[in-house]
Parts: C-alpha cells; structure tokens; sequence
C-alpha cells in the first residue's frame, strides 16, 4: 500500500489562529475576569460587614475619588492586608493593588490576590511587567490603581517609594489621592473605650509633566514629601515626615 505524506504546517502557518480559536481564548479570559469581579465583590461585601460592625469603620472625603476615570490611591500603609480591605471600601469600583512581590509568593494568598485583581511591584530596574500592568489599567482601561508604600520602611524608601509613583502617575497623566488610614480610641460614658479605625481621603493632585525630567528630580523628592506630608496630617495624630532634601543629599553621598 502507497504511503501518502501529510504536508507539514510550516512554523508561520502554526502560529496564525483560526477565528474560533480566538474566540475561544477570548471566553476564557472573559470567565478568568469575571470570577475574580465576583471573588472581589465577595470579600469587599463580607470583609465591610466585618469592618462596620467590628472596627465601627468610617469614611471621609469618599467624594474626592471619581466615580470614572483613572487615579492612583496612596497612603502609608501600617498593615498591607488590611489595608487593601479597607481601601477597597472606599469606592463601588474596583481597586487594584500594586503589592510586594513576597505577597504574591505567599502560599494560597498570592494565588487569590491575582485573582483579585492585584499584581507585584517591580523585582528590579529591568522588569517591566508590572509597570506595563499599571499602565494598561489606567491608560486602557481607565481604572483606579493604589499604591501603597509600607510603614515600617526607612524614611528614604517612603520617600524614594512615593517619588517612583509620581513618575507612573505623571507618565499616565493620572492624578495622586492621598489617604491616611488609622485607629482613634474614645471612651463612652467615660468609661468604655472604643476604638474605630477611619479613613481620610485628600483631594486628587495632578503632577506637573516636568516632574519626570531628571533635571527635576529634586523637585519630585519635593512633591513626594509634600505627599506623604498631607498622608500624616490627615490622620489624627500628625507625624513629621522626613526631609525630602536631607535624604536626596544622603543618596548623593553613597
């Protein structure tokens, strides 16, 4: 019997899909982001229920966050995940969060912070993935995107933290909200103390284009101080923030 040879598919006829095979991918990426609008709804709704009716939380300033448009949500953030719980209260849109890339290693929570929306932060000056991410999310797709440096980092690292966000938000022409999230005790009848936590929401600042010109640098160190200056007087008890010349004068010196 003749042997009849079945013509190879060359590598450029591989890689070109057919229609249904597009469409198919599509669906999967459409039920990938619906699962996780679900999974988000879910746990904003239970986590503040938790929060109203545990932590009595309180919200000011709500209206200073669009209801559309792009914008980038910064505070100082004490406790990474419940702050991303709270901070996700504060809009009926969905919030998405540039964290530590440890986080998203983390066992079970990585997986389901992915899933929710959330994506790492850099891993060094050649990876771009996340700063594409961010930039898709504002640009493309117009959404709200928070950032929000640790605590318990130095002051340099606050600073150089908030510094790096002015430049996404200057190359994105998306405005910075600052936020301070905290705790305030009273006492009732003058004798029960209540703790509550409460969240101060600032007015949205749009940065000057020039800010991200290298010629301008300290000026951005300025205006990242100025931030995270308006970060601590919107809590209730202000702290100092450190000294945007001070610091940049330090990185000189190393």
């Amino acid at each position: 019997m003749q042997q009849t040879n079945t013509p190879k598919s060359t590598p450029q006829q591989e890689s070109v899909k057919i229609p249904a095979e597009e469409e198919e991918e599509a669906q999967k990426l459409d039920k990938k982001a619906l699962t996780g609008d679900i999974l988000y709804g879910a746990v904003k709704s239970i986590g503040g229920t938790i929060l109203k009716f545990t932590n009595n939380l309180t919200i000011e300033g709500q209206d200073n966050i669009p209801m559309f448009g792009k914008a980038i949500l910064v505070t100082i953030s004490k406790n990474v995940l419940l702050d991303m719980l709270i901070i996700s209260q504060l809009s009926g849109r969905k919030v998405h969060f540039m964290v530590n890339p440890k986080l998203m290693k983390t066992p079970v929570v990585g997986p389901v912070l992915k899933t929710l929306g959330m994506f790492r932060s850099t891993l060094n000056k050649e990876d771009q993935e996340p700063i594409e991410k961010v930039f898709d999310i504002l640009n493309n797709k117009g959404n709200l995107v928070a950032m929000t440096p640790e605590a318990r980092l130095s002051d340099e690292v606050q600073l150089k933290s908030v510094a790096a966000i002015i430049k996404f938000a200057v190359a994105a022409d998306a405005p910075i909200i600052p936020l301070a999230i905290f705790s305030e005790t009273k006492t009732l009848l003058n004798v029960i103390p209540i703790t509550r936590l409460k969240v101060r929401i600032g007015k949205p600042i749009s940065m000057d284009k020039k800010l991200n010109r290298d010629k301008f640098r300290p000026e951005r160190y300025k205006t990242a101080e100025e931030i995270i200056r308006i970060i601590y007087k919107l809590q209730v008890d202000e702290k100092e923030p450190p000294s945007a010349l001070a610091i940049i004068s330090n990185l000189e010196k190393k």
